[in-house]
């Protein structure tokens, strides 16, 4: 499907398949579903590897690889790293944006002039990914980011389908219209070096990874984003349940797709987990809901007596001049579910009251201009067709998760990496 298509036809038919409502529960990963797959031959295609830390001082550490292709075959493919370190002490960010030259992905890791990702271990057991790179003179990296072979990584449903959600009114490649897909590794933690300036920060920290893929042009995909990143660590106190990560990941569809067609009610797909290390399987928690804003419902789903809770409630939004969006004031997460050992349920809810509209107030990192940091070529082109602006607002605060388990309330304090995300209307 070239990216310049028009959006689904107006008739009421389902054109949308949400992995939430088509699968359940925790799918295990394999070594294909998390190497790069770079398709330059199914449209429209945006592909990123991306790794959080938090590191003790509970300093932020993103890096993120970006592949893109506008499904045009005079224009090539793209790539790009991103790399942004946040101290909520000082407030100060640094950000860098460097596009990758002469790229070439090889399975799990990639390389180019001027980085480098090398991959070892598979998924059956530990996994390291190390990053290297002079992103320019004031940034060089040498971070290694392992999984331990006790935390598998997770994607939603088992199986080569698990954590697909289709659009288009098949579901077979080929004659869909595109998809979205996420695996993660909840847990991994850090280690290495990041120069600043000069100046050598220690790496170590507790992360995460996950690759995503977007089969199709963003704003057919999604119209907003919530995303969650909780980590226990970073200089808080370890709680009884030992290292803890709690995860989302919700995008809601925009108009042109739904369970009768267009028109028939914008889709949220929530898919999040709960880990911790001193509770047996790993991951503990494996949640997954459909919520849609209309009376249409899907059909043949296998969610239909679900009781999983994984929502993102944004908290007294306020507009904002600057963007054109509604920005949270505040922000609720919450994961419910069965426990994968079969002893009962675990609820676990994390709450942020104030987030900031301003930089530096409430954990506000930044507003992203997307638009300003992908290529030029997909730019010029995402703006002149779409006609849309999209932002993501970045926060970074100290947070507690309040997890319900075995008949008592655990708090667990660490820090949330969040991000909302307005692609349209």
């Amino acid at each position: 499907m070239s990216w310049f298509s028009s959006k689904s036809e107006n008739t009421a038919v389902q054109n949308f398949y949400p992995i939430t409502t088509y699968a359940k529960g925790y799918g295990s990963l394999t070594d294909k579903d998390t190497e790069w797959t770079c398709a330059s031959n199914r449209g429209f295609q945006t592909e990123t590897k991306t790794w959080y830390s938090v590191l003790e001082d509970g300093s932020l550490l993103l890096m993120q690889v970006i592949w893109s292709y506008v499904g045009v075959f005079v224009i090539p493919a793209t790539a790009q790293f991103t790399f942004k370190h946040y101290n909520p002490k000082t407030k100060k960010a640094t950000w860098k944006s460097v596009n990758g030259s002469n790229f070439k992905a090889n399975g799990h890791g990639c390389k180019c002039d001027q980085f480098e990702v090398k991959h070892e271990g598979s998924a059956n057991g530990t996994e390291t990914y190390t990053i290297t790179g002079a992103l320019d003179k004031n940034v060089q990296l040498n971070v290694t980011l392992t999984r331990p072979a006790d935390a598998p990584g997770f994607k939603f449903g088992e199986g080569p389908d698990g954590g697909f959600s289709t659009f288009g009114k098949s579901r077979e490649d080929g004659k869909r219209d595109g998809l979205v897909v996420h695996r993660f590794h909840p847990i991994v933690h850090s280690s290495g070096s990041v120069i600043l300036d000069g100046q050598v920060v220690d790496a170590k920290g507790d992360g995460m990874f996950v690759h995503a893929i977007q089969g199709m042009r963003p704003d057919s995909i999604a119209s907003r984003w919530n995303f969650a990143f909780f980590t226990s660590g970073g200089g808080k106190e370890e709680s009884k349940l030992g290292a803890v990560r709690a995860i989302q990941m919700e995008f809601e569809t925009t108009d042109a797709y739904g369970p009768t067609g267009p028109k028939s009610g914008r889709t949220k797909v929530n898919i999040g987990t709960v880990y911790t290390t001193a509770k047996s399987p790993v991951p503990f928690l494996a949640v997954g809901q459909t919520s849609v804003n209309s009376s249409a419902t899907f059909t043949d789903g296998v969610d239909k007596a679900s009781t999983d809770i994984s929502s993102a409630k944004h908290i007294s939004p306020v507009h904002d001049s600057e963007t054109g969006y509604d920005a949270p004031s505040g922000i609720e997460f919450k994961w419910s579910g069965d426990r994968r050992d079969g002893e009962g349920r675990l609820t676990a809810t994390l709450t942020v009251d104030k987030l900031g509209a301003t930089q530096g107030e409430g954990g506000l990192i930044e507003k992203v201009d997307v638009l300003q940091e992908i290529p030029y070529v997909i730019r010029k082109a995402l703006a002149a067709v779409t006609g849309t602006k999209p932002y993501i607002y970045q926060y970074h605060n100290a947070a507690t998760l309040q997890v319900e388990v075995d008949g008592e309330t655990i708090p667990v304090h660490g820090w949330l990496f969040n991000e909302a995300s307005f692609v349209s209307e």
